[in-house]
């Protein structure tokens, strides 16, 4: 008995973690942009050119563990495939103040983090990559924030959301 005991054990802590990774129902939704801010390191907002300061972006999660997200920036002009933001460690490339991709998501609850595997992207660079950002979650309002250079960047940018549906 004390075998079946141990192998049930075993394998309850090893679905564990994949269970963890898992969509939430508590994220499903449409969720429509609010701000977007990029702060250094002494907390200080620094512009950014590319989507300029009050962009407007649409974020779909659904159950099953798909995700699209559209930000654009609010008055575009100049050349409709000009770069406007390169691809960088943990931030896909945006085009004419334009930045759209999709894929798949999961969401990992202990190291509160969701984590985007892009399939489809603007940028023909940005297919296959994987993102991720921290998130905070109160009622109708998703915080997103991540550093776009990676671990090592200085700069931290936070996105927040209001669901518009479910």
């Amino acid at each position: 008995m004390t075998h079946t005991w141990r192998l049930l054990s075993l394998l309850l802590t090893a679905a564990a973690p994949a269970a963890e990774r898992q969509p939430s129902a508590s994220i499903v939704g449409t969720w429509e942009l609010v701000s977007r801010v990029e702060r250094d390191s002494t907390g200080r907002v620094v512009p950014d050119s590319s989507l300029g300061t009050d962009p407007v972006g649409l974020l779909v999660y659904d159950a099953a563990g798909h995700v699209a997200v559209q930000i654009m920036k609010r008055r575009r002009t100049g050349p409709p495939c000009a770069v406007t933001a390169k691809a960088d460690v943990n931030n896909p490339a945006q085009f004419a103040g334009y930045d759209a991709n999709y894929g798949r998501y999961e969401m990992n609850r202990a190291t509160r983090t969701i984590t985007h595997h892009l399939e489809g992207a603007l940028g023909p660079e940005d297919v296959g990559r994987t993102v991720t950002r921290e998130y905070r979650l109160e009622g109708d309002t998703l915080t997103l924030w991540y550093r776009p250079g990676g671990p090592r960047d200085t700069h931290t940018r936070t996105l927040a959301w209001h669901r518009v549906s479910r």
